[in-house]
């Protein structure tokens, strides 16, 4: 009874957003600031980065107060501070944050659409590793597979280690690609 009461203060809430009632977004801000804070300084490591996340969260709530269809407030809110964070690193310099996406992409049972995003991207991965070159394929897992540094892959496969550098810079600029991909169909589901 306490879930279905605190949910519907929430549509309260959110009725009273999309009126414009600076008290309900203050009220809003307040309850589910710390909570998206610690998610996105979670995933991040930079509280300064994480705070960004959640006001960018909390200025597109209010300035697409009138127009957004709400059903649950705190998972939308959720949603879009992971979709937020996983821009964010989809947008930085791809060197070792390929597993941080699998593990940032956790999959539990009461988040059906972080399943359906973790699905999608195992499968764009899985599609890329499969086109990739059989050398490429091969550095690319004993780096991010097996955890060798470029050092150990070079000598293992007799190569320089700037062949190997340059191998795992176009391996993961594939993936890096990819990951722009999903990011740009991403927004739209926050609407």
């Amino acid at each position: 009874m306490q879930l279905t009461t605190s949910a519907q203060h929430d549509q309260n809430l959110l009725s009273a957003l999309a009126q414009s009632d600076e008290v309900a977004f203050a009220e809003i801000y307040h309850s589910y600031w710390k909570l998206l804070h610690d998610t996105a300084w979670k995933r991040l490591g930079d509280k300064e980065q994480a705070g960004d996340v959640v006001q960018d969260i909390f200025v597109k709530l209010w300035d697409q107060r009138a127009t957004l269809a709400i059903d649950n407030l705190r998972a939308y809110l959720h949603t879009a501070v992971r979709y937020k964070v996983y821009n964010i690193i989809a947008s930085q310099k791809v060197n070792d944050t390929y597993f941080q996406y699998l593990a940032f992409l956790d999959v539990t049972s009461d988040q059906a659409d972080q399943q359906i995003l973790y699905g999608e991207l195992q499968e764009q991965l899985n599609a890329l590793l499969e086109k990739m070159p059989s050398k490429r394929r091969e550095v690319f897992d004993l780096r991010y597979v097996d955890g060798f540094s470029t050092k150990e892959i070079a000598e293992k496969l007799n190569i320089s280690q700037k062949t190997v550098q340059n191998q795992l810079i176009k391996a993961t600029d594939s993936i890096k690609a990819i990951l722009f991909a999903i990011a740009l169909v991403l927004p739209g589901h926050l609407k």
